[in-house]
């Protein structure tokens, strides 16, 4: 059977011969895989872009060999959520990263002044975030191990600087990403799961609100962006709007609280089980141990109940704040 293939998929397929690095390569497969007509005839030809694109994804996450000393962008994830903060150089993605978890980290006037990520921890009310500054994304030297970073992490804090021209980072910054596959998730956008690219959250963050020219780009950046994403402006330098991030990744990345409690004791506030929305007392359950999962019957729960100790089953959708008792 022959494979018919569509205007479409051939020019992805120049575009991936044409590609120069990983990133543009694995992009333009994966357009091809998604365009690809399904039907007997390009069986073959599937199963090779799957092996192909396996190849290359192996190559960008597994880290480079060495003498054996640490591999600085194979960063395991820890905390209720990894966010990486991208943008181009001088920023301010270094100073964000020292302003708001004190982390050291290494800030200069200069560009591409980080090469290797940094990592330190964000903290909001009880919980703790990883927050990872990122060398530049137009820096061509680490394009394709930072690219790895990217597709694993679980938000994306870009940064531009309000002093400049925010509006002409942001769009390069979109266009980086475009080339590797990467598109932004809009407020209120679901993922597409049969989408050719891959799609991350995203909280935009305008620093540098402290410089004299800041005001007109942020009224720029208000008016482009304001209503497609959350946005933010901050000042490292004063401190200003830094007070609200750690809420903001919270609130992106759809986490819920959730506490436990023995039939005679107290929750622990400080030690929550940090799941995601949509979660539910067996997903619960589970994570406070294995065993749970299956012999869990029904929970008392407090906080999104209709009164105190109510009864709920295996499967009720969890709140931000519910403490429960199990009972098998």
């Amino acid at each position: 059977m022959p494979a018919n293939l569509t205007p479409q998929y051939k020019e992805a397929e120049q575009r991936y011969r044409q590609a120069r690095g990983l990133p543009a390569k694995i992009a333009a497969l994966q357009e091809m895989m998604a365009v690809i007509p399904k039907h007997k005839g390009t069986d073959h030809l599937r199963a090779d872009l799957r092996a192909r694109m396996s190849r290359h994804l192996e190559e960008v996450e597994k880290p480079r060999a060495t003498s054996g000393g640490p591999q600085p962008f194979s960063i395991r994830k820890e905390g209720a959520g990894q966010v990486l903060i991208v943008g181009l150089p001088n920023s301010g993605k270094s100073e964000l990263l020292q302003a708001l978890t004190r982390a050291p980290a290494k800030v200069g006037d200069y560009p591409f002044t980080t090469q290797t990520p940094m990592v330190g921890m964000l903290p909001y009310e009880n919980v703790l975030f990883q927050l990872v500054d990122t060398p530049a994304l137009n820096d061509r030297d680490v394009q394709t191990r930072l690219f790895g970073l990217l597709r694993n992490t679980d938000l994306l804090m870009v940064t531009v600087d309000l002093s400049v021209d925010p509006l002409e980072e942001m769009q390069a910054i979109i266009q980086l990403l475009d080339e590797w596959g990467y598109s932004l998730l809009e407020n209120d956008e679901a993922i597409d799961a049969e989408g050719s690219r891959v799609q991350k959250l995203a909280l935009l963050v305008a620093n540098k609100s402290d410089e004299d020219a800041s005001g007109k780009g942020w009224e720029a950046m208000r008016r482009r962006y304001g209503r497609r994403f959350t946005l933010l402006r901050v000042s490292c330098m004063d401190g200003s709007g830094l007070e609200g991030v750690g809420a903001e990744v919270f609130k992106s990345l759809n986490r819920v609280r959730v506490y436990t409690k023995s039939p005679s004791g107290r929750p622990d506030y400080n030690a929550p089980i940090v799941m995601t929305l949509g979660s539910t007392t067996a997903d619960a359950a589970e994570r406070l141990h294995k065993e749970w999962r299956e012999k869990l019957r029904y929970a008392l729960l407090w906080g999104s109940a209709k009164f105190d100790g109510q009864r709920v089953g295996r499967d009720y959708v969890l709140a931000d704040g519910d403490v429960i008792e199990l009972h098998g």
